[in-house]
């Protein structure tokens, strides 16, 4: 934990709490998902580690990208890149999309899935809060459940 500062929480849900934070000195902006051990059974923390481990060896513009992961006594911490915006939390704000944006997400979603079968993965937990977007529209998948 050395590495990283933590700035900020930015969302938080039954696996965690997603901080944004900075790797120290390089000034490099990172999402740090803090994954509780406390109260998980031991299928669902090697199930766990089994994500990380896949994640680990991705490598896709339309995927997040894994940085680091390492444990502490309480928790599995995971850092990936930092992506801006939600798709779940634009759908609930602006209740719909222009159809040219919609095209444009799955088109990069089809991208992503795509990468992934050809490596023999499923998601297995495609929905609109798993689907993030970086800068200029960029789609970034994360969370394989």
């Amino acid at each position: 934990m050395n590495s990283y500062h933590v700035l900020e929480l930015v969302g938080e849900g039954s696996f965690g709490r997603v901080y944004k934070g900075r790797k120290r000195f390089t000034g490099q902006v990172v999402a740090l998902k803090f994954i509780p051990k406390v109260g998980r059974s031991e299928k669902e923390l090697r199930s766990l580690k089994r994500e990380i481990d896949i994640m680990r060896g991705l490598q896709h513009p339309n995927i997040v990208q894994m940085f680091d992961s390492f444990e502490t006594d309480k928790e599995v911490v995971v850092v990936t890149e930092y992506a801006e915006g939600e798709l779940f939390q634009i759908l609930e704000d602006d209740g719909q999309l222009p159809e040219t944006q919609v095209q444009e997400i799955a088109c990069q979603l089809v991208s992503a899935l795509y990468y992934l079968h050809s490596h023999r993965i499923l998601h297995r937990d495609m929905k609109p809060q798993n689907i993030l977007l970086g800068k200029c529209g960029v789609v970034k998948l994360c969370d394989f459940g």
